[in-house]
């Protein structure tokens, strides 16, 4: 059977006591002053709560993570969880994921951010959208939060904001200013000669599968932030490597450890392979054919290819599969054989297959460590697929979006092959396995968390009722799926799919 709920913690249930008490003494407070006809006086309720905290020995943890319990919850209204962040937010409270807020609230929590988040270190800003007339808030939040090491603000960047981020965040690591945004070269070159030049290792900038940031304005970066190891979101980074090698620097060399390319042809990854010594996980969309075999020199241990020949991908594998840990492969053109792969990449742990013309597997020998493995819209026999599934036993994660397995497959194969370590399994449509499949995953899988998306099984909503009310009675942790999409995406490709086709 598989797992039963974990008791709640005794901090996890004081947590959420305590948040409930703030939140119910706000809306008491509310309620009781619109009844009297008179305006809430959020202010004195604020005092009075954090007088309380201080006297009970509240710690900086412990505003942080009510701020993080508060913020994130979706049943509580706008208001409600603006007034936290105003009691909550003080000068011990290091972390911040401000969450999504309407549009009206944006001022004030920009103004509430830089008046009482001085000693936050990380910064979340993916839910507040700021505007033109309101980015002064910004420069402020910037100016008065020196300690920052960590910033997300997408789709919100501009030159003057990354101005202020290089005249003052000196201890930035981490800056996400991706999306659309209004960067120039002006704004990379100040963040280029900025405070926080020898610290930033990740910066994450443009869009994906768009060139809204020059590749050119890209080379600055690669070029005068020395400890860079990452460009997220950036798909054109072949070409910036490129150019310097070709218009700036001949013997350039970079620490970049992950590196998205778009159409790269043979000239972009010798300039790729030969810039970044370090490299280690790779994503090429539509390289051009025969080109692969360049990377026969590099360890990499992430893998990631769209439109490519899978012959290309076999060669490549037998060349340093050893070193491959996960590979993800979309629209792979040809036949791929999963056996050479079994052979040449020993110890993937992750593989991931999307949109591939067809795969087959009809060996003996099998993966020893792969935990995840993902087969969507990418045909193959069933006789292959179950071949592969009882040949990897350590599997914990199994996706595949059509199976024609029957009862009678799934409880031989759960019997026989002692797949023990499944904790997720979804299969979108399975029109042969009814209850009697998910009865024998529970019981033969003790690991397994997750089954879906059960509204493609033979099952009818009664059978799922049962089958709920039966894990309830017996505290079970297993969650049954009834909706798309999947519950967890590891590796999405929508963006590519609506993108390019």
């Amino acid at each position: 059977m598989s797992k039963k709920l974990p008791v709640r913690t005794l901090s996890e249930l004081t947590l959420a006591e305590m948040a409930g008490t703030i939140v119910g003494s706000i809306g008491t407070m509310v309620q009781t002053s619109l009844a009297f006809g008179i305006p809430p006086d959020y202010t004195l309720l604020m005092v009075e709560i954090n007088s309380y905290m201080d006297n009970m020995g509240a710690t900086s943890n412990i505003y942080e993570d009510l701020l993080r319990v508060i913020l994130c919850s979706d049943s509580l209204d706008a208001s409600m969880r603006f007034c936290c962040l105003q009691m909550l937010l003080n000068e011990g409270v290091q972390c911040l994921v401000t969450d999504i807020f309407p549009l009206a609230y944006y001022e004030r929590i920009l103004q509430v951010i830089a008046a009482q988040g001085r000693g936050l270190r990380q910064l979340n800003m993916k839910g507040v959208w700021v505007k033109e007339e309101c980015m002064c808030f910004m420069f402020e939040i910037v100016k008065r939060l020196p300690h920052l090491t960590r910033l997300t603000i997408p789709h919100i960047a501009n030159d003057n904001l990354l101005k202020h981020i290089a005249d003052y965040s000196r201890c930035m690591r981490q800056l996400d200013i991706s999306g659309e945004t209004d960067i120039t070269e002006i704004g990379i070159e100040y963040l280029c000669y900025g405070e926080c030049r020898n610290h930033l290792t990740v910066v994450d900038i443009g869009s994906l599968g768009e060139e809204n940031i020059c590749h050119t304005d890209v080379a600055l970066l690669l070029q005068n932030l020395p400890n860079l190891a990452t460009l997220k979101s950036y798909s054109f980074v072949g070409r910036s490597l490129q150019y310097i090698v070709e218009k700036k620097d001949a013997n350039f060399k970079c620490r970049l450890v992950y590196v998205h390319d778009m159409e790269t042809d043979a000239t972009t990854l010798d300039a790729i392979v030969r810039t970044c010594p370090r490299l280690e996980d790779i994503y090429l969309d539509s390289p051009e054919a025969g080109i692969l075999e360049k990377l026969c020199s590099v360890k990499l241990r992430r893998l990631k290819l769209y439109k490519f020949s899978a012959y290309e991908l076999l060669g490549l594998a037998e060349h340093n599969g050893k070193s491959l840990y996960h590979v993800t492969v979309i629209k792979g053109y040809g036949p791929l054989e999963i056996d050479r792969l079994v052979r040449s990449c020993p110890n993937l742990i992750d593989l991931d297959f999307y949109m591939m013309d067809s795969l087959t597997f009809a060996g003996d020998s099998s993966f020893t460590n792969l935990q995840g493995l993902e087969i969507l819209s990418s045909p193959i026999q069933k006789p292959s697929l179950r071949r592969f599934i009882c040949h990897t036993t350590t599997l914990r994660r199994l996706a595949v979006d059509a199976v024609t397995f029957s009862d009678e497959d799934i409880s031989s194969m759960v019997i026989e092959h002692d797949l023990y370590q499944l904790e997720d399994v979804w299969f979108t449509s399975a029109p042969y396995l009814s209850i009697a499949s998910v009865e024998i995953l529970m019981d033969r899988c003790p690991e397994l968390q997750s089954v879906g998306q059960l509204s493609g099984w033979a099952l009818t909503p009664d059978d799922v009722t049962l089958l709920r009310g039966i894990l309830k009675s017996c505290n079970s942790s297993l969650v049954l799926n009834t909706y798309q999409p999947r519950r967890k995406a590891r590796h999405p490709v929508s963006w590519i799919v609506m993108r390019r086709d």
